[in-house]
């Protein structure tokens, strides 16, 4: 869904949603004042009285009097118990931008939150996973050196850089013709970050997807094997998966086997990479893993567009026992 269609969407809802504010401040109201409900009630009967009368081109000057009677009571009681006089009119959702979707000449922060919640619905990610971000990322986890290509770096140091990447990555999707490839033993805290990224994603309101292998793979066979209705019914998750700018499969190698799987990988890889599209894949197999595991279309390909980032080898998990901050 693009941003006017969301502006769009959001403000149809607006006028529903205004209904339950002034349900809300009624019950507020009679429950504080209680006198004032058969006032308001007796004063709204009066409306539609002197309406009717009025189509009848009969007098209504003694009901105007009594309307405008009933209403300065209104008014002396809401005065009186610190109501402001307006209190059940010119409700709005928004304040800022009076549930007109904007507010000096830009899309109001309202829409924006609308659109962060549409897009983590579309996300899958669940109120746990949303806390996983890089505000929270501890790096005091990372301690000492670790040795990639033959050369020690220091672990902390190699995070702190890594997490500068990943936002630049994530800043300028549109520029990438890769995808990234993170591996490392069980625990390492590969998973949190690809969550860290795609958090990052949808507090700017992009589209971001979170799959984990061993759903994406049954998803995929249920989509190719099940009857049309079905079929159906699975098309459009498996359209998002294809096409979403930006996808996170987790924990690849440790799905269940199937001899299709390789078919299931390559046809979703093929057709993102050959568009552009953002692809991060979590594993516990390296580079030279992989053809151990997939065909040689399957790990030539991740070979040959994505760029690999290992993880220090340190079990978080362990290191932070029940109190998980990473």
């Amino acid at each position: 869904m693009n941003l006017e269609d969301l502006v769009l969407k959001s403000l149809s809802k607006r006028a529903v949603e205004r209904e339950k504010i002034k349900e809300i401040r009624k019950n507020i109201l009679y429950e504080k004042i209680p006198e004032i409900e058969q006032l308001i009630l007796k004063r709204n009967k009066l409306a539609i009285k002197i309406m009717k009368l009025s189509l009848a081109k009969c007098s209504v000057l003694k009901e105007k009097n009594d309307f405008e009677k009933i209403n300065k009571d209104i008014e002396k009681l809401l005065k009186k118990n610190d109501f402001s006089l307006d209190y059940l009119k010119n409700i709005y959702y928004c304040d800022i931008c009076k549930d007109t979707g904007f507010t000096n000449g830009k899309v109001c922060s309202c829409i924006m939150d609308d659109l962060v919640k549409d897009r983590v619905l579309e996300s899958g990610f669940s109120a746990k996973k949303r806390k996983q971000n890089f505000k929270n990322f501890d790096y005091s986890l990372f301690e000492g050196n670790f040795e990639i290509s033959s050369k020690l770096v220091n672990a902390r140091v190699y995070m702190e850089k890594l997490i500068e990447y990943a936002k630049e990555y994530c800043d300028n999707l549109k520029l990438k013709d890769f995808g990234l490839y993170f591996s490392g033993q069980s625990g390492s805290g590969k998973t949190y970050f690809a969550s860290a990224m795609v958090n990052y994603l949808l507090d700017k309101g992009k589209r971001a997807k979170f799959i984990t292998a061993n759903d994406f793979f049954d998803l995929m066979f249920n989509y190719n094997y099940s009857f049309y209705k079905e079929k159906i019914e699975l098309k459009d998750k498996v359209d998002t998966i294809k096409t979403i700018e930006f996808l996170v499969i987790d924990d690849l190698g440790n799905e269940s086997i199937n001899k299709n799987n390789n078919v299931f990988l390559s046809s979703i890889l093929d057709y993102r990479c050959e568009r552009g599209l953002n692809t991060i894949i979590s594993s516990n197999l390296n580079k030279f893993d992989l053809i151990d595991v997939y065909d040689s279309r399957v790990s030539s390909r991740i070979r040959g567009n994505f760029k690999f980032f290992e993880f220090p080898p340190v079990d978080l998990r362990i290191k932070i026992g029940s109190n998980i901050r990473l």
